[in-house]
C-alpha cells in the first residue's frame, strides 16, 4: 500500500492562461495556470512559485537555481537539461514529465510525487527527500549519489545503471524496480544497508562483486 502524500493546493484548472512573461519578470508567481508555454533559456534565481499549474510547458535549458515551488502541478512538461540546483519543492507533482539530463543537485523535496516521468541521466546528487514517491519512472543512469531519503518510495521504476554512491537507502524497497547495473562503492557498503530487495535482485548484486556460481 502506497504512502499517503499530501496533494498540492491548486488553482481552478479552468482558469484562463496566465501571461508567460510572469515567470520571466515577477519575483513571486501565484494562482496561475500556464498551458503549452515555452520557457527555453529562462534564467531566474530565487523565484517563488506558489499554487500554480503547468500543463504541456517546456523548460529546455532553463536555469532556475534556488527557486521555491510550493503547491505546484507539472503535467506533461519538458525539463530536458534544465538547471534546478538548490531548488525547494513542497507539495509538488510531476506527472508524465521529461526530466532527461535535468539537474536537481542539492534540491529539497517534501511531499513530492514523480509519476511516469522519464529522467535518464537526471542529476539528484545530495538532494533531500522527505515523504516522496517515484512511481513508474525511468531513471536510467540517473545520479542519486549522497541523497538522503526519509519516507521515500520507489514503485516499479527503472534504476538501471543509476549512481547511488553514498546514498542512504535504509528502509526503502526496491523490490519491484529494475536495478541492474546500479553503481555503488561496493556491494556490501552502507548504501544498500537496510534496503529491501527481491531474491533475483540479490543475485544481480552478488554478480557486481564478480562472484561466480558453481553449477
Amino acid at each position: 500500500m502506497s504512502m499517503e502524500i499530501a496533494p498540492p493546493r491548486l488553482p481552478d484548472s479552468s482558469a484562463p492562461d496566465a501571461d508567460m512573461t510572469l515567470l520571466a519578470e515577477a519575483e513571486e508567481v501565484s494562482d496561475a495556470v500556464f498551458r503549452g508555454a515555452l520557457f527555453a533559456g529562462l534564467v531566474r534565481e530565487h523565484l517563488f512559485v506558489e499554487q500554480c499549474i503547468f500543463s504541456g510547458c517546456r523548460f529546455p535549458g532553463a536555469v532556475l537555481g534556488h527557486a521555491r515551488f510550493s503547491d505546484v502541478l507539472f503535467r506533461n512538461c519538458d525539463f530536458s537539461n534544465a538547471d534546478l540546483r538548490g531548488c525547494s519543492f513542497q507539495r509538488v507533482r510531476f506527472l508524465d514529465c521529461k526530466l532527461t539530463g535535468a539537474e536537481f543537485a542539492e534540491a529539497a523535496f517534501g511531499f513530492v510525487v514523480f509519476s511516469r516521468c522519464r529522467g535518464e541521466f537526471a542529476g539528484f546528487a545530495a538532494a533531500r527527500f522527505r515523504r516522496a514517491r517515484f512511481e513508474e519512472c525511468v531513471l536510467r543512469s540517473a545520479v542519486l549519489s549522497e541523497c538522503r531519503f526519509e519516507q521515500t518510495e520507489f514503485a516499479a521504476c527503472d534504476l538501471s545503471a543509476a549512481e547511488l554512491f553514498g546514498a542512504r537507502l535504509q528502509g526503502i524497497s526496491l523490490a519491484d524496480s529494475e536495478i541492474r547495473g546500479i553503481r555503488l562503492r561496493e556491494c556490501a557498503s552502507y548504501e544498500l544497508r537496510g534496503a529491501r530487495i527481491s531474491p533475483a535482485q540479490a543475485l544481480d548484486l552478488v554478480r557486481l562483486l564478480g562472484v561466480e556460481f558453481e553449477e
